[in-house]
């Protein structure tokens, strides 16, 4: 790279500024709603949207193909062909999105499904997640090709289905891999701060399933209030499970505090490097719970309880682990309830298990994206963690040495109301993306 090729790509992308504004806007526009479960996910349409801008950017090849059973949700890939010796690198986004819920909608200042500007941030689903790094990144491959830059190694960009259902295993991301897209590096556009994420925490399912024993919400006072000689209460009556459950929701938050307290990370939990001044907060473990049914009719004391939930923990601890001490902690609180002592909940973990990926800071892509960073905006790369799982873990998992980098925040809205990725930060990633990619693949 020299500094006439940085320098052409730079004022590229910010005389277009405009241009990338208004295509992430149609991005968000263009539908990819996943549910979240495997068979869900609705990224047809749009995906043929981005395989048709990707034929008028002038890649070398466009390849789109469907990997699902279905054969109506396809990956797409553009690629760079280098025409020298050297490296290859593999810049990645996810095209689904989460849905947005009916009892959320009114809380969206903007419309979701509409791409809104104000204030520098633009508003949107999937706008930090992850249709703005995916944005940055087209754009970043879009100004190396008008630009006339010729580049040693591939470039290979690409738009995956099923990250939000964890079908980045089967059919999404490591179905790039399976197909023969494959590189020593590769960065996934994932909401990070603009940070440079060299690794993640994993994430588990649990669910965990408290029982009780249904009778007439009249006789409630039986189940509750000891009775005068001769008449029935307690147990013998009845059991409230939702009652019960709040033993374990109560746990579950002690749990999460004590867990937070007892461990500490450079890279993850307030830490970052080479300043500990990362944006991701403090804190290693999340357990979230995430649903909670319980009962089956509107004039009975609750008979069931179920709490499901995701735990999240850092990249050193083993899954098995956790799930042990959750395991004896609940044992041990249904020590402290005669029902519960005869009757204990049934705990099943992990229903689901996203594996977190780990990169070593000195690896050479960190460097050089780290480095790309600083030569845009003149300022230090943070190195520090992601707190979610992503599809990084699959390329790691298949050889190919993944970070994560991205514009947005996984607490701008993300997964919930009013979803948002500053505009600024959409064009700055595509500036490190393209001087990355100058850098790494090198050019002729």
């Amino acid at each position: 790279m020299t500094e006439n090729e940085k320098k052409a790509v730079l004022e590229y992308i910010d005389s277009h500024k405009d241009d990338i504004v208004d295509f992430l806007c149609d991005f968000i526009s263009q539908k990819s709603i996943n549910l979240g479960t495997p068979g869900t996910g609705e990224e047809g349409d749009a995906q043929k949207w981005v395989a048709d801008r990707f034929g008028g950017m002038g890649f070398s090849r466009v390849d789109r193909w469907l990997p699902d059973e279905n054969q109506d949700r396809p990956n797409v890939v553009g690629v760079i062909e280098g025409r020298g010796n050297g490296k290859a690198l593999i810049l990645q986004g996810h095209c689904d999105v989460v849905p947005v819920l009916d009892d959320e909608r009114e809380l969206w200042t903007y419309d979701p499904w509409k791409g809104t500007v104000k204030d520098g941030k633009l508003y949107g689903r999937g706008a930090s997640d992850t249709k703005g790094g995916n944005t940055a990144m087209f754009w970043a491959a879009k100004s190396i090709i008008d630009c006339g830059i010729g580049l040693s190694g591939d470039l290979v960009v690409e738009s995956v289905i099923g990250e939000e259902s964890q079908e980045g295993e089967t059919i999404g991301a490591a179905a790039t891999v399976q197909r023969g897209y494959r590189a020593p590096f590769a960065i996934v556009s994932e909401p990070t701060n603009c940070e440079v994420h060299i690794e993640s925490t994993g994430v588990f399912m649990f669910e965990l399933t408290v029982p009780g024993k249904s009778t007439h919400f009249a006789a409630r006072n039986q189940v509750l209030y000891p009775q005068r000689h001769g008449i029935d209460h307690g147990p013998s009556v009845g059991a409230d499970a939702i009652a019960k459950a709040t033993l374990f929701i109560d746990l579950f938050s002690r749990l999460e505090v004590q867990w937070n307290q007892r461990w500490q990370s450079p890279t993850l939990g307030g830490g970052g490097r080479p300043l500990a001044v990362d944006k991701e907060g403090v804190g290693l473990f999340n357990i979230n719970i995430s649903f909670i049914n319980g009962g089956g009719y509107i004039a009975s004391v609750p008979g069931a309880c179920t709490l499901s939930g995701l735990v999240s923990y850092p990249s050193w601890v083993q899954a098995e682990d956790v799930i042990c001490e959750m395991k004896k902690k609940i044992l041990a609180v249904s020590g402290t309830d005669d029902w519960l002592l005869e009757n204990p909940p049934v705990f099943r973990a992990p229903v689901v298990l996203w594996k977190p990926y780990r990169l070593p800071g000195e690896h050479e892509g960190v460097r050089v994206v780290s480095k790309a960073y600083q030569e845009v905006t003149n300022k230090t790369a943070i190195i520090s963690g992601f707190r979610g799982s992503c599809d990084a873990t699959f390329l790691n998992d298949l050889g190919v040495p993944a970070v994560t980098f991205g514009p947005g925040s996984l607490g701008f809205g993300v997964h919930g109301p009013n979803e948002y990725v500053p505009v600024e930060e959409v064009i700055r990633c595509a500036k490190v993306y393209a001087v990355t990619a100058l850098t790494w693949c090198g050019s002729h």
